[in-house]
């Protein structure tokens, strides 16, 4: 019930969950349709790790090659010398 109260929200930033079983935190964080999920901790961020949310929340990922590919935007040009 507390995963579909969770994810029955328009946002999907981030979540903490707070559990001794290695494997329920598994199991709820793979549930979870948020951005970043921190397992025992809160706020604790790798800045080589993406960060973002999910639905409503954000408009894409910060960090590492997901904002160079997020904040640019390919181009080709072609130019005829002779």
């Amino acid at each position: 019930e507390v995963i579909e109260r969770a994810n029955n929200v328009p946002y999907g930033l981030s979540a903490s969950v707070w559990s001794k079983n290695v494997d329920e935190i598994t199991k709820v964080s793979s549930k979870l349709r948020v951005g970043t999920v921190w397992c025992n901790c809160w706020l604790i961020r790798e800045l080589n790790m993406p960060f973002g949310g999910t639905k409503d929340s954000g408009n894409g990922r910060d960090g590492t090659v997901d904002s160079l590919q997020f904040y640019t935007e390919p181009k080709t040009i072609c130019i005829k010398m002779s």
